[in-house]
């Protein structure tokens, strides 16, 4: 019987519990960038008894992806391509949240459909921040979605000001638009090979990253969840295998927001 494979971009708090969630039985290809943090991932789930190999990966980087798809791939028939690579606003400069959030994650949806074949799901962690901006214009969402992926940041939107105290979350709120957007307008093309493409949205998540931003202004959503609790990854990891599985085969392009009711709650709360 051959192995099927399970990749994993991203092997933070998130990648390791949906790694747990769907490898077993599995052949798990984890990438990540920090050679560190995919040390640590490879003894911890060889422990735990799971097949596992590691890839070092600069995620905005296209043939960086691309080698590892192909590396992935050449292991066997892939099942699931997990993306959750991503920086929080938090982590990084607005450029650098806009190579990782954004182009990485165009630069793995397009790199894993080189090698998709009938039956694959990809699904990308996005973010309710995604849900929750307002004004772009048609011309900046088509842009998002379907601008060729080596011209994706060339928009003036994306051309934040460095000193621009606001600048990160606005490109992380960019990034997470772009990430929903992107995988709406690749459904078709997926389609075409028999694979589906789906985004999950989280709320804010007791991850060691989600941790950091319950301290900042995000950290208000959690008294506005109608839930009234903050999300954990097994959250997450539901959805995710949900739209991973065969019981969803009938859901690409789709988003699914799990974010304890937040969103809804800032839309329809009366002032």
């Amino acid at each position: 019987m051959t192995t099927k494979t399970i990749v994993i971009i991203g092997c933070g708090g998130m990648g390791l519990a949906i790694a747990r969630r769907l490898g077993a039985g599995r052949r798990l290809c984890i990438a990540d960038s920090s050679n560190e943090v995919l040390s640590a991932a490879q003894d911890t789930l060889t422990d735990d008894g799971y097949m596992i190999e590691t890839f070092q990966v600069d995620f905005s980087d296209y043939a960086s992806v691309s080698g590892f798809a192909q590396a992935a791939a050449s292991q066997g028939p892939i099942e699931a391509v997990i993306h959750t690579a991503g920086l929080s606003p938090s982590a990084g400069s607005a450029q650098k949240i806009l190579e990782v959030d954004l182009l990485g994650t165009a630069n793995a949806i397009e790199a894993f459909l080189e090698v998709a074949q009938s039956g694959m799901s990809m699904v990308c962690i996005a973010s309710m921040a995604g849900h929750m901006g307002s004004g772009l214009s048609s011309e900046l969402e088509r842009h998002l979605a379907t601008a060729p992926r080596e011209q994706l940041l060339d928009h003036p939107a994306l051309n934040i000001d460095p000193s621009d105290h606001h600048g990160p979350a606005r490109a992380y709120g960019l990034s997470k638009r772009g990430n929903i957007l992107r995988v709406q307008a690749a459904a078709k093309i997926w389609g075409r090979v028999g694979g589906r493409v789906n985004s999950v949205s989280p709320g804010v998540i007791s991850t060691k990253t989600g941790r950091q931003e319950i301290n900042d202004p995000a950290g208000k959503f959690i008294a506005m969840s109608p839930v009234g609790r903050v999300g954990t990854p097994q959250d997450i990891v539901n959805a995710v295998a949900f739209l991973a599985s065969s019981q969803s085969s009938f859901i690409t392009g789709n988003d699914i927001l799990v974010d304890g009711g937040v969103v809804s709650s800032l839309k329809w709360d009366s002032p």
